[in-house]
Protein backbone atom coordinates (compact mmCIF):
# COMPACT_ATOMS: atom_id res chain seq x y z
CA UNK A 1 0.00 0.00 0.00
CA UNK A 2 2.81 2.32 1.24
CA UNK A 3 4.85 1.73 -2.03
CA UNK A 4 1.47 2.42 -4.80
CA UNK A 5 0.91 5.46 -2.70
CA UNK A 6 4.69 6.56 -3.32
CA UNK A 7 4.71 5.75 -6.99
CA UNK A 8 0.99 7.82 -7.40
CA UNK A 9 2.43 10.94 -6.03
CA UNK A 10 5.93 10.72 -7.97
CA UNK A 11 3.18 10.17 -10.85
CA UNK A 12 1.64 13.19 -9.57
CA UNK A 13 4.60 15.34 -9.42
CA UNK A 14 5.41 14.01 -13.29
CA UNK A 15 1.88 14.80 -14.63
CA UNK A 16 2.13 18.55 -13.09
CA UNK A 17 5.12 19.10 -14.60
CA UNK A 18 4.66 17.56 -17.84
CA UNK A 19 1.14 20.24 -18.13
CA UNK A 20 3.74 23.17 -18.08
CA UNK A 21 6.18 21.49 -20.47
CA UNK A 22 3.02 20.59 -22.69
CA UNK A 23 0.72 23.63 -22.57
CA UNK A 24 1.04 26.06 -25.38
CA UNK A 25 3.39 24.30 -26.98
CA UNK A 26 3.66 23.85 -30.81
CA UNK A 27 4.16 20.53 -31.90
CA UNK A 28 4.84 21.13 -35.55
CA UNK A 29 7.94 23.57 -34.71
CA UNK A 30 8.86 21.00 -32.00
CA UNK A 31 9.52 18.39 -34.35
CA UNK A 32 10.94 21.39 -37.08
CA UNK A 33 13.42 21.91 -34.72
CA UNK A 34 14.01 18.44 -33.97
CA UNK A 35 14.93 17.89 -37.93
CA UNK A 36 17.26 20.34 -37.84
CA UNK A 37 19.80 18.99 -35.46
CA UNK A 38 22.92 18.25 -37.33
CA UNK A 39 24.27 14.59 -37.10
CA UNK A 40 28.14 15.66 -37.23
CA UNK A 41 27.39 16.94 -33.75
CA UNK A 42 26.20 14.00 -32.69
CA UNK A 43 29.77 12.47 -33.10
CA UNK A 44 31.57 15.01 -31.20
CA UNK A 45 28.46 14.12 -28.49
CA UNK A 46 29.10 10.28 -28.48
CA UNK A 47 33.15 11.22 -28.07
CA UNK A 48 32.92 13.40 -25.16
CA UNK A 49 29.61 11.91 -23.07
CA UNK A 50 32.13 10.17 -21.61
CA UNK A 51 34.37 12.66 -20.07
CA UNK A 52 32.33 13.58 -17.18
CA UNK A 53 32.34 10.10 -16.23
CA UNK A 54 36.33 9.67 -16.72
CA UNK A 55 36.73 12.70 -14.19
CA UNK A 56 34.04 11.81 -11.29
CA UNK A 57 36.09 8.38 -11.75
CA UNK A 58 38.97 9.49 -10.88
CA UNK A 59 37.36 11.79 -8.35
CA UNK A 60 36.01 8.88 -6.51
CA UNK A 61 39.47 7.08 -7.01
CA UNK A 62 41.39 10.21 -5.17
CA UNK A 63 38.54 9.54 -2.37
CA UNK A 64 39.24 6.11 -2.19
CA UNK A 65 42.57 6.15 -2.25
CA UNK A 66 43.30 5.72 1.18
CA UNK A 67 41.46 2.62 1.37
CA UNK A 68 42.02 0.80 -1.72
CA UNK A 69 43.81 1.03 -5.76
CA UNK A 70 40.49 1.04 -7.58
CA UNK A 71 41.42 0.91 -10.87
CA UNK A 72 40.20 3.73 -13.27
CA UNK A 73 38.64 0.84 -15.87
CA UNK A 74 36.22 -0.65 -13.61
CA UNK A 75 35.30 3.00 -11.77
CA UNK A 76 34.04 4.57 -14.99
CA UNK A 77 31.34 1.99 -15.90
CA UNK A 78 30.56 1.57 -12.54
CA UNK A 79 30.32 5.06 -12.26
CA UNK A 80 27.52 4.93 -16.06
CA UNK A 81 25.62 2.08 -13.94
CA UNK A 82 24.71 4.19 -10.93
CA UNK A 83 24.02 6.78 -13.14
CA UNK A 84 21.82 5.14 -14.64
CA UNK A 85 20.51 3.45 -11.64
CA UNK A 86 19.92 7.01 -10.52
CA UNK A 87 17.56 8.19 -12.99
CA UNK A 88 15.66 5.07 -13.51
CA UNK A 89 14.77 4.39 -9.76
CA UNK A 90 13.56 7.01 -7.10
CA UNK A 91 15.98 8.01 -3.86
CA UNK A 92 19.69 8.18 -5.55
CA UNK A 93 19.99 4.39 -5.99
CA UNK A 94 22.78 3.94 -7.99
CA UNK A 95 24.94 6.38 -4.93
CA UNK A 96 24.22 2.97 -2.91
CA UNK A 97 24.81 0.52 -5.50
CA UNK A 98 28.16 1.89 -6.13
CA UNK A 99 29.17 1.93 -1.93
CA UNK A 100 27.89 -2.16 -2.31
CA UNK A 101 29.44 -2.50 -5.48
CA UNK A 102 32.67 -1.47 -4.13
CA UNK A 103 32.79 -2.86 -0.22
CA UNK A 104 31.74 -5.76 -1.44
CA UNK A 105 34.12 -6.55 -4.00
CA UNK A 106 36.83 -4.73 -2.27
CA UNK A 107 36.38 -6.09 1.35
CA UNK A 108 35.89 -2.54 2.56
CA UNK A 109 32.58 -1.43 5.02
CA UNK A 110 29.72 -0.07 2.79
CA UNK A 111 28.91 2.74 5.08
CA UNK A 112 32.55 4.26 4.56
CA UNK A 113 32.14 4.11 0.44
CA UNK A 114 29.01 5.82 1.09
CA UNK A 115 30.36 8.29 3.27
CA UNK A 116 32.77 8.93 0.37
CA UNK A 117 29.92 9.01 -1.60
CA UNK A 118 28.26 11.91 -0.09
CA UNK A 119 31.48 13.40 0.53
CA UNK A 120 31.73 13.61 -3.35
CA UNK A 121 27.94 15.30 -3.19
CA UNK A 122 29.19 18.09 -1.36
CA UNK A 123 31.73 18.95 -3.81
CA UNK A 124 29.01 18.37 -6.63
CA UNK A 125 26.83 21.19 -4.68
CA UNK A 126 29.50 23.34 -4.22
CA UNK A 127 30.50 23.08 -8.39
CA UNK A 128 26.99 23.62 -9.28
CA UNK A 129 26.25 26.75 -7.22
CA UNK A 130 29.75 27.98 -8.54
CA UNK A 131 28.53 27.18 -11.84
CA UNK A 132 25.05 29.55 -11.67
CA UNK A 133 27.54 32.22 -9.81
CA UNK A 134 29.44 32.48 -13.25
CA UNK A 135 26.94 32.66 -15.34
CA UNK A 136 24.75 35.42 -13.33
CA UNK A 137 27.98 37.03 -12.91
CA UNK A 138 28.52 37.03 -16.83
CA UNK A 139 25.60 37.02 -18.48
CA UNK A 140 22.35 37.84 -15.55
CA UNK A 141 23.76 40.37 -13.70
CA UNK A 142 21.12 41.23 -11.00
CA UNK A 143 22.31 41.51 -7.26
CA UNK A 144 19.08 39.50 -6.39
CA UNK A 145 20.56 36.62 -7.90
CA UNK A 146 24.09 37.17 -7.37
CA UNK A 147 23.41 37.44 -3.51
CA UNK A 148 21.33 34.09 -3.71
CA UNK A 149 24.18 32.68 -5.18
CA UNK A 150 26.98 33.81 -2.32
CA UNK A 151 24.22 32.57 0.19
CA UNK A 152 23.83 29.02 -0.85
CA UNK A 153 27.72 29.42 -1.94
CA UNK A 154 27.87 30.45 2.03
CA UNK A 155 25.94 27.50 3.57
CA UNK A 156 27.73 24.72 1.43
CA UNK A 157 31.21 26.31 2.26
CA UNK A 158 29.74 26.35 6.14
CA UNK A 159 28.61 22.44 5.27
CA UNK A 160 31.58 21.26 3.89
CA UNK A 161 33.96 22.70 7.35
CA UNK A 162 31.17 20.98 9.87
CA UNK A 163 31.88 17.80 7.88
CA UNK A 164 35.82 18.68 8.49
CA UNK A 165 35.12 19.12 12.02
CA UNK A 166 32.88 16.35 11.92
CA UNK A 167 35.73 14.03 10.73
CA UNK A 168 38.57 15.56 12.70
CA UNK A 169 36.50 15.71 16.13
CA UNK A 170 34.06 13.29 16.53
CA UNK A 171 32.29 12.88 19.25
CA UNK A 172 29.45 9.68 18.07
CA UNK A 173 31.45 8.04 20.55
CA UNK A 174 30.56 9.93 23.79
CA UNK A 175 27.30 11.46 22.70
CA UNK A 176 25.88 8.00 22.48
CA UNK A 177 27.31 6.52 25.34
CA UNK A 178 25.95 9.62 27.32
CA UNK A 179 22.47 8.82 25.50
CA UNK A 180 22.82 5.19 26.74
CA UNK A 181 23.21 5.98 30.48
CA UNK A 182 20.47 8.92 30.39
CA UNK A 183 18.33 6.02 28.88
CA UNK A 184 19.09 3.23 31.59
CA UNK A 185 15.87 3.67 33.54
CA UNK A 186 13.72 4.21 30.30
CA UNK A 187 11.52 1.22 29.55
CA UNK A 188 12.59 -1.08 26.58
CA UNK A 189 15.80 0.27 27.44
CA UNK A 190 17.26 -2.70 26.05
CA UNK A 191 16.22 -1.79 22.92
CA UNK A 192 16.57 1.86 22.89
CA UNK A 193 20.27 0.68 23.72
CA UNK A 194 20.23 -1.48 20.49
CA UNK A 195 19.22 0.99 18.56
CA UNK A 196 21.60 3.66 19.79
CA UNK A 197 24.74 1.58 19.39
CA UNK A 198 23.25 1.00 15.86
CA UNK A 199 23.62 4.32 15.10
CA UNK A 200 26.96 4.72 16.98
CA UNK A 201 29.10 2.20 14.48
CA UNK A 202 26.93 3.41 11.68
CA UNK A 203 27.73 6.97 11.95
CA UNK A 204 31.49 6.07 12.92
CA UNK A 205 31.43 3.73 9.77
CA UNK A 206 29.69 6.61 7.92
CA UNK A 207 32.63 9.35 8.96
CA UNK A 208 35.55 6.85 7.74
CA UNK A 209 34.75 7.57 4.16
CA UNK A 210 35.75 11.33 4.84
CA UNK A 211 39.41 10.11 6.00
CA UNK A 212 40.65 12.02 2.57
CA UNK A 213 40.45 14.97 4.86
CA UNK A 214 42.95 13.51 6.39
CA UNK A 215 45.32 13.91 3.65
CA UNK A 216 44.86 17.33 2.50
CA UNK A 217 47.26 17.45 -0.45
CA UNK A 218 44.77 15.28 -2.03
CA UNK A 219 41.62 17.49 -1.58
CA UNK A 220 43.11 19.91 -4.46
CA UNK A 221 42.87 17.02 -7.40
CA UNK A 222 39.28 16.09 -5.96
CA UNK A 223 38.30 20.01 -6.69
CA UNK A 224 40.01 19.66 -10.19
CA UNK A 225 38.58 16.37 -11.07
CA UNK A 226 35.09 17.14 -10.07
CA UNK A 227 35.18 20.85 -11.34
CA UNK A 228 36.55 19.19 -14.86
CA UNK A 229 33.40 16.71 -14.62
CA UNK A 230 31.02 19.85 -14.33
CA UNK A 231 33.07 21.25 -17.32
CA UNK A 232 32.76 18.41 -19.52
CA UNK A 233 28.67 18.18 -18.76
CA UNK A 234 28.77 22.09 -20.14
CA UNK A 235 30.89 21.09 -22.58
CA UNK A 236 28.40 18.21 -23.65
CA UNK A 237 25.40 20.77 -23.32
CA UNK A 238 27.46 22.88 -25.42
CA UNK A 239 27.74 20.51 -28.67
CA UNK A 240 24.17 20.07 -28.78
CA UNK A 241 23.05 23.67 -28.50
CA UNK A 242 25.73 24.51 -31.63
CA UNK A 243 24.53 21.00 -33.22
CA UNK A 244 20.69 23.03 -32.95
CA UNK A 245 22.40 25.98 -35.08
CA UNK A 246 22.28 28.40 -32.01
CA UNK A 247 25.65 30.56 -31.39
CA UNK A 248 24.32 31.54 -27.74
CA UNK A 249 27.08 32.70 -24.76
CA UNK A 250 28.88 29.88 -23.26
CA UNK A 251 27.30 30.55 -19.96
CA UNK A 252 23.87 29.42 -20.92
CA UNK A 253 25.59 26.05 -20.61
CA UNK A 254 26.17 26.63 -16.95
CA UNK A 255 22.58 27.98 -16.40
CA UNK A 256 21.22 24.82 -18.12
CA UNK A 257 23.53 22.39 -15.94
CA UNK A 258 22.98 24.59 -12.81
CA UNK A 259 18.91 24.07 -13.38
CA UNK A 260 18.67 20.93 -14.37
CA UNK A 261 21.34 19.95 -11.32
CA UNK A 262 18.45 21.45 -8.73
CA UNK A 263 15.43 20.02 -10.87
CA UNK A 264 16.67 16.33 -10.23
CA UNK A 265 16.37 16.76 -7.20
CA UNK A 266 12.62 17.06 -7.53
CA UNK A 267 11.24 13.35 -7.00
CA UNK A 268 9.68 12.21 -9.50
CA UNK A 269 9.36 9.16 -12.20
CA UNK A 270 12.15 7.07 -14.02
CA UNK A 271 14.43 9.38 -16.41
CA UNK A 272 13.73 12.40 -14.12
CA UNK A 273 10.76 13.38 -17.02
CA UNK A 274 9.05 16.73 -16.41
CA UNK A 275 11.36 18.65 -13.79
CA UNK A 276 14.31 18.09 -16.05
CA UNK A 277 12.61 19.20 -19.44
CA UNK A 278 11.24 22.55 -17.03
CA UNK A 279 14.38 23.42 -15.65
CA UNK A 280 15.81 23.02 -19.63
CA UNK A 281 12.90 25.67 -20.92
CA UNK A 282 13.43 28.04 -17.90
CA UNK A 283 16.96 28.14 -18.16
CA UNK A 284 16.75 28.83 -22.23
CA UNK A 285 13.90 31.56 -21.50
CA UNK A 286 17.00 33.42 -20.06
CA UNK A 287 18.25 33.66 -23.15
CA UNK A 288 15.16 34.27 -25.10
CA UNK A 289 15.08 30.84 -26.83
CA UNK A 290 11.49 29.41 -27.79
CA UNK A 291 10.12 26.49 -25.48
CA UNK A 292 9.51 24.17 -28.42
CA UNK A 293 13.86 24.79 -29.49
CA UNK A 294 14.39 24.15 -25.54
CA UNK A 295 12.41 20.89 -25.28
CA UNK A 296 13.98 19.99 -28.72
CA UNK A 297 17.40 20.07 -27.12
CA UNK A 298 16.39 18.91 -23.76
CA UNK A 299 14.83 15.11 -25.59
CA UNK A 300 18.19 15.18 -27.71
CA UNK A 301 20.41 15.56 -24.88
CA UNK A 302 18.24 13.28 -22.45
CA UNK A 303 17.80 10.36 -25.28
CA UNK A 304 21.94 9.96 -26.03
CA UNK A 305 22.85 10.26 -22.50
CA UNK A 306 20.50 7.63 -21.58
CA UNK A 307 21.18 5.38 -24.68
CA UNK A 308 24.80 5.38 -24.26
CA UNK A 309 25.00 5.14 -20.62
CA UNK A 310 22.60 1.68 -20.72
CA UNK A 311 24.47 0.24 -23.17
CA UNK A 312 27.67 0.59 -20.91
CA UNK A 313 25.75 -0.24 -17.72
CA UNK A 314 24.50 -3.14 -19.31
CA UNK A 315 27.73 -4.56 -20.29
CA UNK A 316 29.03 -3.82 -17.11
CA UNK A 317 26.24 -5.71 -15.23
CA UNK A 318 26.87 -8.23 -17.42
CA UNK A 319 30.30 -9.29 -17.03
CA UNK A 320 29.55 -8.99 -13.27
CA UNK A 321 26.76 -11.45 -13.29
CA UNK A 322 24.37 -8.58 -11.66
CA UNK A 323 20.39 -8.44 -13.16
CA UNK A 324 19.41 -5.31 -13.41
CA UNK A 325 15.84 -6.38 -12.83
CA UNK A 326 16.49 -8.32 -9.77
CA UNK A 327 18.75 -5.43 -8.62
CA UNK A 328 15.83 -3.16 -9.39
CA UNK A 329 13.36 -5.33 -7.31
CA UNK A 330 15.55 -5.58 -4.39
CA UNK A 331 16.18 -1.63 -3.85
CA UNK A 332 12.21 -1.26 -4.17
CA UNK A 333 11.57 -3.74 -1.96
CA UNK A 334 13.90 -2.43 1.00
CA UNK A 335 12.27 1.09 0.38
CA UNK A 336 8.99 -0.47 1.07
Amino acid sequence: MKKNIKKLLLLLVTVIFLYFVFVNLDFKELISTMKSFKPIYALFLSLCIFCPFLFRSLCFKVLMSNSAKLPIKELVPLCMTAAIINITVPARAGDVFRAFFIGQKYKIDKLKVFGAVMFERIFDTLSIVLMLFIAVSFYHKTPLAQNMCLIGGGLLFLMLLLTVYAYKYNKTDAICSFLTKKTKSFPFSEYIHKFINFVNTSLNSLFKGFEVIGTPSKLPFIILFNILNWCFECLNFYIIVRGFGYDTHWSVCLFINSFIAFACMVPSTSIFIGPYQVAVIAAFAIYNISKESALAISFVEQGFVVILTTIVAAIFLIRNNISYKELKEDIEQNEA
